[in-house]
């Protein structure tokens, strides 16, 4: 209330409610003086709704007192203790003859608690007079059925009850929501807060229909979980299934969003409908009838079943699927035990009312004592359990005890080791120990399963300045440091480090880290630019028809250890020419020019060779002192073609399978006689058979390739360079071979196939369409394939955004597909794909994604490849344009596919292997690589953030 200004008529309140004439409030402000008590008191006469309410009533406060309900708080107006605690004397007073009258009288203030917690909101925290007398009439009085109390005191109690002179002391509403929404005021959806286990959703929707939150919970948790047992359509074999575990997730993530939360919700156990099977019942576990752990007898209480009926249907969920088990063990664990009477009585549906606590006290069965007599027990598995999980508490806590001792320990040991191994490394960095000190196995260095990760390390070290060594050792043993103290403190079950030093800790490991952010910066400017030196070493001329290749391994008499392994490819020397290694180094540097010094300077690689015995070594070492920057090594064989070769089993392992005639290397532990075709392939003449995968792209490959020799191509050594890091994967494309599972299916008319799953699909050309899918029967059934337009989708069932499945089941289904032309192929999951036969198609595009891997042959006007993620591609045959898009580590083996132009874009680690005749054009960003031969006329590349374009 404010008071108006001088010279308006009517108050700010009589302004809202439209009055049209003067109040004395304004009277007096109008009349330019300040107002008086007496105009104030005309005011509230004049505004109040009871004009005969006394005046004083406005200014009169209400003293509060605290008090303690079975643990919880409340404050309650003087006025409404004074009754309450009459009340409760004469409940003490009327039980205190019962045996355990002390838990009665507990049980029935808990009783009391929940009612005045139901009447409490963010609007309303104090217990009012009407409050408690609300409470009285629905808990009843003892004078409504005890004939001989007091008439004097139970007239003065009914007195006091009627309210007196104060009864008109306070007009506030004492109704809370639950009332509000009795009185026709429409529902509403909300969040509820007050009663939440998670975001309030489950409470929000029982509040809304008027049952017990439990169920809601349970619901959610079973459409969540119980997936195996929910997949409809999946069961009935629909085309469409619903699958209820992502719907569930996504309808409360949805209404977690879009509802609004409440603070204010009644208890869920006072807005339970008052009518119908479940009135004024809550579900508890009847452990004095139950025969486990009393949830069939207490779900019979609570939906108002004969217990036979609900422990039958509990055992057929059991032998139908196993999941009434879970829902079982769910309810013994969420569901509280009955124990005290108002708990069996609400269990029951009784109303928790003084007059029904006194009658199922007076029905209980007494000893001769006077006591309580209990139920007989009757649930000897129940109580057997029970029994067992208490006698075991003990042997629990010691064995939680070992546990705790061993992870403090395994830490300790852990991070000892880790720090040890830090500090070795620190004196590598500063000189005070050997480099070979990283080559130890055990608590003398760190250890490495090959000397070649050694050596590099060691060479990493030794180029780093102290003081980056001493920034990056807090950086990391810090954090190494604080698993010990976790591990002391596990076993102490105290803390070994305070405040201060946790505090000393943390700065010096922020000044690490900080430090190491600049150590880095300097150390990678390092490694800024790609470099690269070739050079020829002759070889000796072989006078016989034979040659042995071998490779040497580290002799470990004299310590000499490879730093790495040499990439080792081979091609046909041209007539007239004696045989020759072309060595290439690659390194990085500051500037190219820095590149190429440091990989001219720091690399040293050996050979041999007696007479006709060519020996590599297995890889190259750096020279003293030279700093690490990524070398790399490559050999080419130039060997002259119409000799015999014998190849050992080491030199075979260092060689791929785009080697080999056939794309197969051998996998034998012997050696093996080959002989040297013109396009740059070992022909195994000894080799075991091997039965092929595709026949039709291998033969296709071998065609286009001795077609190329026979017009003179002089690309072919390029088209034989191995890919380092290798392609698509082979597998078995015979129906046979994956079991004699069957599906035929008719779908025709189609140019697109799209593919989703973890499937292995074969895509043939044919003069007809024709689809045979073989393998799991069960995976089999699983399988759906339509046609949508011209696109044929092949996918498993279960494709929701919640649902996807792709397990290695997938893997064991085939599916062959024959067209007469196919203009895209769409690749999703872990697809393993193989397209060719193809001699002549205009255009076709492939898109894969996910972990997909794809074998391609063909001949084609116009290739593009849109590869996201890992995805592998291995391609042969011959495009006239080829455009390759790429993201996200993937790979497309192509020395083998022969192109005119080529356009190329990569980002994030992706790999490229092009044969390009004309032009290439291309942009390689975040650390990529492409690696093209064929001698290309245009080259426009750019190449950002570590990624490389190489010239073969």
């Amino acid at each position: 209330m404010s008071s108006p200004r001088p010279g308006r008529s009517f108050c700010r309140n009589c302004a809202t409610r439209g009055r049209k004439w003067p109040c004395p409030w304004a009277s007096s402000a109008r009349a330019g003086r300040p107002a008086t008590p007496a105009d104030a008191a005309r005011f509230f006469a004049f505004h109040s709704p009871d004009f005969n309410r006394p005046r004083s009533a406005f200014f009169r406060m209400k003293k509060n007192i605290s008090i303690n309900l079975q643990g919880l708080i409340f404050h309650i107006e003087e006025d409404g203790y004074e009754v309450l605690g009459r009340y409760l004397a004469e409940v003490k007073a009327h039980f205190a003859s019962f045996r355990g009258h002390q838990d009665i009288v507990a049980d029935i203030e808990g009783r009391i608690a929940e009612i005045f917690s139901a009447r409490l909101s963010a609007a309303k925290q104090v217990i009012t007079l009407e409050d408690v007398e609300a409470m009285t009439a629905k808990m009843g009085r003892v004078s409504d059925f005890a004939s001989d109390l007091d008439e004097d005191d139970e007239a003065e109690t009914a007195g006091t009850y009627a309210g007196g002179p104060t009864a008109g002391a306070y007009a506030g509403s004492t109704a809370g929501p639950a009332a509000a929404a009795a009185d026709g005021a429409p529902k509403r959806l909300f969040r509820d807060m007050a009663h939440r286990k998670v975001a309030g959703v489950a409470a929000g929707l029982a509040q809304y229909f008027a049952v017990n939150p439990l169920w809601i919970r349970l619901a959610f948790v079973a459409l969540v979980l119980f997936k195996p047992f929910l997949r409809i359509g999946h069961t009935f074999d629909f085309d469409n299934p619903v699958n209820l575990s992502g719907f569930a997730v996504l309808l409360y993530v949805i209404l977690w969003v879009l509802l609004p939360k409440n603070y204010d919700a009644p208890n869920p156990d006072d807005i339970a409908p008052g009518t119908g099977p479940l009135a004024g019942r809550r579900l508890f576990r009847d452990t004095d009838t139950g025969k486990i752990g009393g949830v069939a007898a207490g779900l019979a209480y609570y939906l108002n079943l004969d217990v036979t009926l609900v422990r039958v249907l509990l055992l057929a969920g059991l032998f139908a699927g196993g999941f009434t088990l879970v829902l079982y063990l769910i309810l013994w664990v969420v569901a509280p035990e009955a124990k005290t009477v108002s708990e069996k009585m609400q269990m029951r549906g009784e109303g928790v009312t003084l007059s029904g606590i006194d009658n199922n006290l007076r029905a209980t069965v007494l000893d001769a004592d006077g006591n309580p007599v209990a139920p007989a027990p009757n649930r000897p598995v129940g109580a057997f359990l029970e029994g067992a999980a208490r006698g075991a508490r003990p042997a629990v806590s010691f064995l939680g005890t070992l546990i705790r001792w061993g992870v403090g320990a395994l830490l300790i040991f852990t991070g000892g080791s880790l720090l040890l191994s830090l500090f070795t490394m620190l004196g590598v960095v500063a000189g005070l120990l050997p480099s070979t000190s990283v080559r130890g196995n055990g608590w003398g260095g760190l250890h490495y399963d090959n000397s070649s990760s050694a050596q590099g390390f060691a060479s990493v070290l030794h180029n780093v300045q102290p003081w980056a060594g001493v920034v990056a050792l807090l950086a990391v043993g810090i954090p190494v440091l604080a698993l010990v103290l976790l591990g002391l403190r596990l076993i102490l079950r105290r803390s070994v480090v305070g405040r201060l030093g946790g505090l000393s800790l943390l700065g010096l490991w922020l000044v690490g880290v900080a430090g190491t952010a600049v150590a880095g910066g300097q150390l990678a400017r390092e490694f800024r630019t790609r470099g690269n030196v070739t050079t020829t070493r002759p070889l000796a001329p072989v006078p016989g028809r034979s040659m042995v290749l071998a490779v040497r391994h580290g002799d470990d008499e004299d310590g000499d250890e490879f730093f790495e392994s040499v990439d080792v490819n081979i091609a046909p020397a041209d007539s007239g020419r004696t045989p020759f290694i072309e060595q290439e180094v690659r390194a990085r540097g500051a500037s190219a020019a820095a590149a190429r010094q440091m990989a001219t300077s720091s690399v040293h690689y050996s050979f041999t060779q007696q007479d006709s015995v060519l020996t590599l070594d297995r890889g190259f070492t750096l020279t003293n002192d030279a700093p690490f920057r990524n070398q790399k090594v490559t050999l080419t064989l130039h060997l002259p073609l119409g000799k015999n070769y014998r190849l050992t089993k080491d030199f075979v392992d260092r060689l791929d399978d785009d080697n080999f005639q056939g794309s197969r290397r051998p996998s034998g532990n012997g050696d093996y006689r080959a002989r040297l075709l013109r396009n740059g392939r070992f022909q195994c003449l000894d080799c075991p058979a091997v039965p092929s995968d595709n026949e039709n792209s291998d033969n296709s490959s071998a065609d286009n390739n001795d077609s190329n020799d026979d017009n003179g191509n002089d690309d072919n050594n390029d088209s034989s360079v191995r890919l380092n890091y290798g392609g698509a994967p082979s597998f078995d494309t015979e129906l046979g071979s994956y079991g004699s599972g069957r599906r035929l299916f008719s779908e025709t008319d189609f140019t697109r196939v799209s593919v989703v799953g973890g499937y292995r699909v074969v895509v043939r050309h044919g003069d007809a369409f024709k689809i045979e899918a073989g393998g799991n029967q069960d995976e089999l059934n699983d399988l759906r394939i339509s046609r949508d337009g011209n696109t044929l989708e092949i996918k498993p069932r279960d494709t929701s955004f919640f649902g996807k499945d792709w397990n290695r089941d997938q893997q064991k289904v085939l599916i062959r597909i024959e067209m007469p032309a196919v203009e895209s192929l769409e690749l999703a999951g872990g697809i393993q794909a193989d397209l060719g036969g193809f001699d002549r198609q205009d255009r076709l595009q492939v898109q894969q994604a996910g972990v997909s891997h794809l074998r391609l042959n063909g001949n084609y006007g116009t290739l593009k490849l849109s590869l996201a993620g890992p995805c592998r591609t291995t391609a042969t045959g011959h495009a006239d344009d080829l455009s390759f898009d790429a993201a996200g580590a993937a790979e497309l083996a192509g020395a083998n596919l022969q192109t005119r132009t080529a356009k190329v874009n990569l980002v994030g680690g992706c790999k490229a292997r092009l044969n390009v005749s004309e032009a290439l054009k291309g942009d390689a960003v975040g650390g990529s690589e492409v690696a093209y031969s064929g001698n290309p006329k245009s080259v426009k590349v750019n190449a950002i953030g570590g990624s490389s374009f190489h010239r073969l």
